[in-house]
């Protein structure tokens, strides 16, 4: 097998294929473990290796803002802020069509917003407040073509130079998705080859397990 063919074949294992096994082994409460990844005592559904990769690019470009698309249970969106408590600096917009007060905890560096990310309505609230600051964008909302198209239509170019658009499950997409070009990775490849300015840092990928391959896009102009 190829590095690659042996990643995929992880990949599987790591996004529900060990739940399902030990499920049908007779553990009905299998979780698969991007479902059980804790920071803080918060769920954050997310890698934690690319965890690891977004804490490292917040520290090295300490953006002003950070926005994030697909609150959820705002896991994320806490990781975000507290890595910003820690080097004193930055905030977090979080949007999602569905609120979860029980699961939103209040946190001074992080302002959530209810609607659809890839609306104008919603764009036309984060514009202005992205005037003048650095500004670094995470797309884990819905992993369509159409709607990360959409999103980066909006956001990508509020990304400042020397920051990034990362796009989350570009390496997760069902097959037949991926095969029709209904998944979010057909976005990234069309977003790149009419912004050159943006490009696939495939060094974020240094630790071999990513839900974000060729997904963590760096502005370099």
């Amino acid at each position: 097998m190829t590095t690659r063919e042996i990643l995929g074949a992880f990949h599987g294992l790591y996004a529900g294929g060990y739940a399902q096994h030990l499920r049908e082994a007779g553990n009905s409460n299998a979780m698969p473990p991007w479902a059980e990844t804790f920071w803080l005592g918060k769920q954050v559904v997310k890698c934690p290796m690319d965890l690891w990769v977004y804490q490292e690019i917040i520290v090295e470009t300490k953006p002003d803002l950070l926005i994030e698309t697909g609150t959820n249970g705002a896991g994320a969106a806490w990781f975000f802020a507290t890595i910003m408590d820690l080097i004193g600096h930055g905030q977090v917009i979080t949007v999602d069509k569905d609120k979860y007060p029980e699961l939103w905890k209040p946190h001074a560096r992080i302002q959530y917003l209810v609607g659809d990310s890839s609306s104008e309505e919603i764009a036309s609230q984060i514009r202005p407040l992205t005037s003048g600051k650095t500004v670094m964008l995470s797309l884990d909302s819905l992993h369509t073509y159409d709607h990360v198209r959409k999103e980066l239509s909006l956001y990508g170019n509020l990304v400042t130079k020397g920051c990034y658009a990362v796009v989350d499950d570009t390496g997760f997409g069902n097959p037949e998705d991926v095969a029709s070009g209904q998944w979010c990775d057909r976005a990234v490849k069309e977003f790149t080859a009419q912004n050159p300015h943006f490009i696939p840092d495939y060094t974020c990928e240094k630790h071999l397990l990513t839900s974000n391959h060729g997904g963590w896009l760096k502005r370099v102009l």
